[in-house]
């Protein structure tokens, strides 16, 4: 049972990548907007602003149905155009039968002055709704996509066969919408009522509530469940409500998102933002423990340790993608994981208690940009800075102490043959000497053969691969292909490969396909 919920949130988390992935660009085309629409600006420019920033706007207030789509979209194993085409429809039923319900029941709130917020409904494509925000759009991908793989392969014969497939897992979906719309018009209230509960705890938790989110935040990324922590704190009431500008907003990074939008009247950061900075450790860490690594490897050793975690430490950096970093130390010494994680949540305090109220969720890129239309003196971004600059020294000295102290093997700390080396699942050097389809030739040998494996999938970096049978893996044979480590969670093989992975993803299926024509 452990093994099943475990292998269910990683799914869930790889399916919400997606869809979250594409808030990076409109956090940065948010800002850009913010820019083109300063006093000094020409006109034209002004008004391509202000047609920007409508647009950005209109993505963040419809989160729920790219939730709902993305979701739906990233489960179906098969047939996925029908599969969005569907989300998209039930979506909109949800809302016509909600609706619906709330006034034959005479359950619409009436707006007060500020609107419909604080009621527990809201207006979602012109319908009044139960107020469920990005949930709703979760609630309706996960159940979809459920829904679709089961059903749509079932065919019916010769008369019926029009009702069959994609049609009959709507069919199916028409009951199930309209006893979600009424059962969820009373359970969801106690819901929210729980979801603000708990947005009130973590709030009154101060700086050690802080931590304890930074910590578990980084400390669980090698089980890829990092993701059901902190995009619930992110995108979803749990982070916290705020109005701007008359419209609710939930959620640390969608607060934030509004907040910029608004920064011409905006007087003080939200306190959600404690929930969005964390990727000061992806920009300031990084920095020390690649340094690090380089400082403890062997002379001769040296100038290849460079060539191969500078890059990794680029993408860190700038973009905010730390696994191809993470995974060249981690499986070598928990116990320097540990420690990365304890830095994390204290630095993430001591931001919080210096006042710091910048929003970093991903990189330096996206900090830079979405920070430099707030006011300094509300962000206090140079505390961010400063803090960084001196934790990235603490970082560097401590695993510096710590692989010299222990031993402990990092990359370049071992003797090897000549070719260009890799990171492997355990920390090791080793020789790298194929590329292209070789790579994916290589995964589906070790994978158990192309009738072993059931699924692909792909988060930020990793491939994530589902097989029938996990005793026929061979981790020995994936580790020839260009990886960076490779981690097995019951039936679950996931291989990092960083952000060349959708290509990487996209030849293996395309060679799989291949072996089982």
């Amino acid at each position: 049972m452990r093994e099943k919920l475990l292998l269910l949130g990683q799914k869930f988390s790889q399916a919400a990548v997606q869809p979250v992935m594409f808030l990076t660009v409109m956090g940065i085309a948010l800002a850009v907007a913010v820019i083109m629409q300063l006093g000094f600006m020409p006109s034209f420019i002004v008004f391509i602003g202000m047609l920007l920033k409508k647009m950005m706007d209109a993505m963040l207030n419809n989160l729920s149905v790219i939730f709902c789509v993305g979701l739906t979209t990233a489960f179906a194993k098969k047939k996925k155009v029908d599969a969005a085409i569907i989300s998209l429809i039930v979506y909109i039923m949800f809302l016509a039968s909600n609706n619906a319900w709330l006034t034959s029941q005479n359950m619409l709130a009436k707006p007060g002055a500020m609107g419909l917020f604080g009621t527990g409904q809201n207006t979602v494509l012109g319908f009044q709704v139960v107020d469920m925000n990005v949930f709703l759009g979760i609630i309706l991908g996960c159940i979809t996509g459920y829904v679709f793989n089961k059903l749509a392969d079932v065919q019916f014969g010769d008369m019926f066969r029009v009702y069959g497939g994609s049609r009959f897992v709507f069919i199916v979906m028409i009951p199930i919408t309209l006893v979600l719309a009424i059962v969820l018009s009373y359970v969801w209230p106690v819901v929210n009522y729980g979801i603000n509960a708990l947005s009130g705890f973590m709030k009154s938790a101060g700086a050690f509530g802080v931590f304890v989110y930074a910590f578990g935040n980084r400390f669980l990324i090698p089980t890829g469940l990092h993701h059901l922590l902190w995009m619930p704190f992110c995108f979803t009431g749990i982070g916290g409500t705020l109005n701007v500008a008359g419209k609710a907003a939930q959620g640390a990074v969608n607060i934030f998102y509004a907040e910029m939008g608004n920064n011409a009247h905006l007087t003080a950061i939200d306190p959600s933002i404690r929930f969005a900075t964390f990727g000061f450790a992806k920009i300031f860490a990084s920095a020390g423990i690649v340094l690090a690594m380089i400082k403890t490897a062997k002379p001769q050793n040296k100038k290849a340790v460079r060539g191969l975690l500078i890059p990794s430490l680029f993408v860190a950096m700038v973009a905010g993608i730390t696994e191809p970093l993470d995974f060249s130390f981690l499986f070598i010494s928990p116990l320097l994981w540990l420690v990365h994680g304890l830095l994390t949540g204290f630095s993430e305090m001591l931001l919080w208690i210096l006042g710091s109220r910048t929003y970093s969720i991903y990189g330096l890129l996206d900090t830079v940009v979405c920070n430099s239309v707030i006011s300094p003196k509300l962000s206090k971004i140079y505390i961010f800075f400063a803090v960084g600059i001196i934790m990235a020294v603490v970082w560097y000295f401590v695993f510096v102490f710590l692989i010299k102290k222990l031993d402990i093997k990092t990359p370049g700390r071992e003797d090897v043959s000549e070719g260009e080396i890799n990171i492997q699942t355990d920390g090791s050097i080793a020789v790298e000497n194929v590329s292209g389809d070789q790579d994916s030739e290589l995964f589906i040998e070790g994978l158990g053969g192309a009738n072993n494996i059931a699924e692909v999938n792909n988060c930020f970096t990793r491939l994530r691969i589902d097989v029938k049978d996990v005793s026929k893996v061979n981790k020995e044979i994936i580790s020839k292909g260009k990886q960076k480590g490779i981690v097995i969670k019951g039936n679950n093989v996931q291989i990092i490969i960083g952000m060349t992975v959708e290509d990487s993803k996209e030849r293996l299926i395309n060679v799989l396909n291949t072996k089982k024509e």
